[in-house]
């Protein structure tokens, strides 16, 4: 009986150092299932931070266009305003409409766009662009006071009817003009009609 008992705890003793064996190869052979992960938190944070970075670049930038106007506003000149503005916020900027404007020929709810120009006309005057003069067969974008007639006349800033028909008389009595600031003397043109229509003219 004791003689068994001993074979058997020997059975057992060479079971177990075969399975610690056994345990023991498996672990040198698979050394990273049985490591802790290790995350690193600071390339973690860099990378989360290029991530939103790049992000950030995809993101659309406000644009801003520039817009002249000019006419029957008090304070015509370039502005810049954000893209999807209206005619009406230009308007706005330029301090509101004069008691001359014709707002029937403005179109208030118009989006505008970068490089526009915009004209606001007097009661006396339709703005309809006729008769763009041209030197050596290039546009100048300009009016010769000196040979328009009344129509290609009423197309400038200021200019109605009855101003057309006096620029005529005078030109016709003294003879061709010379500056913009002798239209002055012509019945009805003022200094603020004058300079409305600086860049406007040639002399031709």
């Amino acid at each position: 009986m004791i003689k068994k008992i001993q074979r058997y705890r020997r059975y057992v003793g060479v079971g177990l150092a075969v399975l610690l064996s056994v345990v023991l190869v498996y672990l040198y052979a698979n050394p990273l299932e049985n490591e802790a992960v290790d995350i690193d938190w600071g390339q973690a944070s860099l990378d989360h931070t290029g991530e939103m970075e790049d992000e950030d670049l995809t993101e659309p930038l406000n644009e801003v266009i520039m817009v002249d106007i000019k006419g029957e506003v008090q304070y015509p000149t370039v502005y810049s305003l954000p893209l999807g503005s209206r005619v009406y916020e230009v308007i706005e900027l330029a301090g509101g409409l004069t008691k001359e404007a014709d707002e029937r020929q403005v179109n208030f709810a118009q989006l505008v766009e970068d490089e526009m120009v915009i004209y606001v006309p007097a009661f006396d005057e339709m703005w309809n662009p006729v008769n763009i003069q041209q030197v050596n067969g290039v546009e100048t974008g300009k009016v010769s006071i000196n040979t328009a007639d009344e129509k290609e006349l009423e197309a400038l800033p200021g200019i109605g009817p009855q101003k057309a028909a006096a620029i005529i008389a005078y030109r016709e009595e003294n003879g061709p003009f010379r500056s913009v600031e002798e239209l002055q003397n012509v019945s009805g043109i003022g200094e603020k009609s004058v300079e409305r229509l600086e860049g406007e003219v040639d002399f031709r």
